[in-house]
This record gives C-alpha cells, structure tokens and sequence, in this order.
C-alpha cells in the first residue's frame, strides 16, 4: 500500500511513489550504518488559507493541508538529495531538529531549499537511525548561521544513543 495516494488537480495526476520509505547505508568511522528514510505530508503540501481552492485540499491520516505544486516538484529531489548528504554537513535548528539547505536545488526554482528532518535510534533490526523529513521548502528569508554537524557524526551518535551537541554559530554552506 502506498504511503501517499497520488493527487488529481484539474485532471492532472501528480504521484507521490518517489516519497516511499526507503534505506540507504551511510559509511562512518564506526562501521557501515542503516537509515530507514521516511516523509511526511509536508514535504509536498502547505497550510490551507483562503486563497486555497478545494481542489488543492490534501487529506493524509488525520490532517488536511493544501497541495503545493512548486513543494511537490521539489519533493522528487528528497530521495537523492538525502542518501548522497555522505560526510556532507547538517544544521541544528533552533528547535530540536535538523535541516539541510541547497541554493537552487533546480532551474525553476530561486534557493534556497531547505529540508527539517529528525533522527532517531531505531529498535527494528537491521537498521541503525530512523530519519523523519518532516518538511521541505523554498524559503528566501532562511537565515545566514547555524550550527553545523558532519551527517555521518550525526548518525553515529543517534545509533550509539548519544546527543549531539551544540556548536557554535558559523555561516552556512549555500551548496
């Protein structure tokens, strides 16, 4: 069963196949470990407002949001963009999750993207991290610092059930 029915607007079907979970094996100094990879709604939908038609309404379990067209087109690069992040850094947000941020993630598009996610150790055998995307979008205003860390530290800490710490501020990495 598919994790997201694809979308019909104005006679046209937009599917969501390429946001199914998946595991990819990330190398670490600690050996190979298994992320389990999946997505919420979010990385493709928006809040509804007013100026939403009814058309652009998205159930998915026990939330409605509005279809984003542009957030959907983006969402076809999660799958790729997350399993190559390798020794690549993340950011702390100010919250207690992650993001990773991309400038002109495609043609159509003005950066930067960015994608919040959380990391969690997993229970289930064979795999190391859970990794929840919970949102991805376009946002031109994104801030200019946060506080990296390397993605295979990251990993490694959360499969061995360690936090990671707080760094210091630096400018971020537009890639």
């Amino acid at each position: 069963m598919a994790t997201f029915h694809p979308k019909t607007i104005r006679g046209k079907i937009y599917t969501l196949e390429h946001l199914e979970p998946f595991n990819f094996t990330l190398k670490t100094d600690a050996g190979p470990r298994v992320v389990d990879v999946r997505f919420t709604c979010h990385c493709f939908t928006e809040d509804i407002t007013p100026a939403h038609t009814p058309d652009l309404r998205y159930t998915h379990g026990h939330e409605t949001r509005a279809f984003d067209l542009d957030r959907h087109e983006l969402s076809k690069l999660l799958p790729q963009l997350i399993s190559e992040l390798g020794r690549r850094s993340v950011y702390m947000s100010k919250m207690s999750n992650f993001f990773i941020l991309r400038q002109d993630p495609a043609t159509a598009f003005t950066g930067p993207y960015l994608v919040f996610f959380n990391v969690t150790r997993s229970k289930a055998k064979g795999v190391h991290v859970l990794m929840n995307v919970e949102s991805a979008y376009m946002k031109p205003d994104m801030t200019d610092r946060a506080s990296p860390v390397k993605f295979t530290t990251l990993i490694e800490k959360t499969a061995a059930g360690l936090s990671v710490s707080r760094g210091p501020e630096v400018t971020i990495k537009r890639k």
